[in-house]
């Protein structure tokens, strides 16, 4: 039986919210062109006002069974989201026709990790870079690419819509962070927090940068945000953004910064990414969360960067960010060691009570990790056999 558009359309809505075999054999009876087809110009009739300050090319690649549908979208500001058969796009989202249907047609998700892979020409962007402006098509991209992604989410992420606003690299090309956050955050977003981040950007101008701090202010209608950076970011301070110069390697300069503006609700580091900053970091300031706040580090990747005091394979160590985490999981159950001889935990065993990895992002959750142990009498060895 031949499947027309009209057919193909109610069986994708149909088949959105099945298990995955049933969502599968009715795509197969579809067909990936008519599928995609059909999925490609709900993305166009649903995508928002294009924000992006330059035209964007954003190639939409969608996967089934090994077969593969390529199409073009082209975002100019002030225009509607079109089709275009022209060149290769210097940026690329591939979706697996499953999750694409997933996100158009079903209810929506979890946390969005993992629902599509990017592909982007770094050579063309630094080719087509603004002297003057050198991020400008960059972020002009990232918003273009928030744009198409909102479309194919069954619900809008706030938190994406606004890093894209103020062109934050939480989201869009650089890194994937902000439906992460936003599933762990969410329950305090009405509550008057207390948010630092430590790293600003936009290097020796006082007024560029901060992003990131713009995002946070207005995610947390209620927050205070505070700002770290070496050099001075005077020029940001707001009524509710005030930022520091310090470094994040300096244990009486964060020591001062909690004791007079914490505790805080959240701490992000997303600064120097240098191994021993970032243990620095930790050490001086996972104390200034509350129980029930976070403690995150950004950048995971600078762990395998021996430039930036990593190890270039698995064996990163203890002095890295990924080191400190595989400690930690360690310390989360310290009161389950089984040693005969007294070990001490790290400092932080008491407090970590959750720890949530992703990639480039690790999300870990203050509270009193003192449950106490599995009871005495369950066996510590195997004794049925």
């Amino acid at each position: 039986m031949t499947t027309t558009p009209e057919s193909g359309l109610t069986a994708l809505r149909g088949a959105a919210g099945l298990q995955q075999g049933d969502l599968l054999a009715v795509l197969d009876t579809v067909g990936l062109a008519t599928a995609a087809g059909i999925v490609v110009r709900e993305l166009l009739a649903r995508c928002g006002p294009c924000t992006n300050s330059d035209e964007a090319r954003v190639g939409l690649a969608v996967e089934h069974r090994g077969e593969r549908s390529e199409h073009v979208l082209v975002l100019r500001p002030g225009e509607a989201v079109r089709l275009d058969a022209g060149p290769a796009p210097a940026a690329r989202l591939t979706f697996e026709l499953a999750d694409l249907v997933r996100g158009v047609y079903g209810p929506p998700p979890g946390p969005s990790a993992g629902r599509f892979r990017v592909e982007r020409d770094d050579e063309w962007f630094m080719d087509h870079a603004d002297e003057a402006e050198p991020f400008r098509i960059f972020e002009s991209y990232m918003r273009a690419v928030d744009t198409i992604v909102q479309a194919a989410s069954p619900r809008a992420s706030d938190l994406s819509r606004l890093s894209a606003k103020y062109a934050s690299d939480k989201w869009g090309l650089w890194h994937w962070f902000t439906p992460l956050y936003e599933h762990h955050f969410e329950r305090l977003r009405h509550q008057p927090v207390r948010v630092l981040e430590l790293g600003i950007g936009g290097y020796q101008d006082p007024s560029e940068g901060g992003g990131s701090l713009k995002m946070w202010r207005s995610y947390f209608p209620q927050g205070q945000i505070f700002g770290v950076d070496i050099f001075p970011k005077h020029g940001l301070d707001e009524d509710r953004i005030r930022t520091f110069q310090g470094s994040q390697d300096d244990p009486e300069f964060l020591r001062r910064l909690a004791a007079e503006h914490g505790p805080f609700d959240i701490v992000i580091d997303d600064g120097s990414h240098v191994a021993q900053h970032q243990q620095t970091a930790f050490r001086e300031l996972f104390p200034a969360v509350r129980n029930g706040g976070f403690y995150v580090i950004e950048d995971l990747w600078t762990a395998y960067c021996p430039g930036y005091g990593g190890a270039a394979t698995a064996e990163a160590t203890g002095n890295t960010s990924i080191g400190l985490l595989k400690n930690l999981i360690d310390d989360l159950h310290h009161e389950e060691w089984t040693a005969t001889e007294p070990v001490a935990p790290g400092p932080a065993a008491d407090h970590v009570v959750g720890i949530h990895v992703y990639r480039n992002l690790a999300l870990l959750e203050k509270g009193s990790n003192i449950e106490g142990r599995i009871p005495f009498f369950a066996p510590r060895e195997i004794d049925y056999v």
